[in-house]
């Protein structure tokens, strides 16, 4: 996925960034491991693949982009690089659709 056009660039270092999911976002856990989100307030459902609600899961507000990446890597069998770039990627996006907002690291 594409980062979304005018995906605000963080000014804080990456060591220091968590992120944080939206707290008007339901997700509901389906069998096979993926998710689906839902936004009552716009109506919109978003659905996730298994890797997807991985990254979900850790925008709990203690995960640093490079904490997501390594958890992601010892789980994958996929180059580091790929899934560095899938991850960050991934992540603007679900910034730029007001799902996660990112945060300094308390």
């Amino acid at each position: 996925m594409a980062a979304p056009s005018g995906a605000r660039e963080s000014a804080l270092p990456e060591s220091l960034e968590v992120f944080v999911r939206q707290q008007r976002i339901q997700a509901h856990a389906l069998p096979d491991q993926s998710l689906l989100l839902f936004d009552a307030a716009t109506g919109t459902s978003i659905p996730l693949n298994d890797s997807g609600a991985r990254i979900w899961g850790m925008c709990d507000g203690n995960h640093t982009i490079n904490q997501i990446v390594e958890n992601l890597a010892a789980h994958y069998d996929a180059e580091p690089s790929r899934i560095d770039r899938d991850t960050r990627d991934f992540l603007a996006v679900l910034i730029g659709h007001g799902l996660i907002e990112r945060q300094q690291h308390s």
